[in-house]
């Protein structure tokens, strides 16, 4: 599972190595855009129900701002840490934990794929600034 949630963060990252990280892709570079990665809250140290999970989604948000430092200033490389998101998967959950996962966000609801959208819009074309930054769109579910 961690091997499987790192690789596919993208496959321009396919080539780097961690003493030449500067020699990224000449396609990503000559984009002068940006990279959204879809981070976790439980990559953040939140409870989660799987390890594997945590520790990739923890991977992905470090690799997120080593891309960003390797990339600059040519692109832009951030991520986006949903909390509970209210999907097709999430409604399978039993009432209890949904209830649950509600309740735990400032917000008291959880959040929509659209929420997730926004912001990774935001990231992409909002903005000319933010690089390196993980973005948790959670309800305050982490404070």
């Amino acid at each position: 599972m961690l091997r499987v949630l790192l690789a596919g963060a993208g496959p321009f990252v396919d080539g780097l190595q961690p003493h030449d990280a500067h020699q990224a892709p000449h396609a990503v570079r000559a984009s002068k855009g940006a990279v959204v990665n879809t981070a976790s809250v439980a990559g953040l140290g939140l409870r989660s129900s799987s390890l594997a999970y945590a520790a990739s989604k923890a991977g992905l948000i470090n690799m997120t701002t080593n891309l960003a430092r390797a990339l600059a200033p040519d692109a832009r490389v951030n991520a986006v840490a949903p909390g509970f998101v209210e999907t097709a998967w999430t409604k399978n959950w039993p009432a209890e934990r949904q209830a649950s996962s509600r309740a735990r966000s400032l917000m008291q609801r959880g959040s929509k794929p659209e929420d997730i959208a926004d912001v990774i819009i935001f990231l992409c074309a909002g903005t000319s600034m933010i690089n390196g930054e993980t973005i948790k769109v959670d309800g305050g579910l982490v404070l």
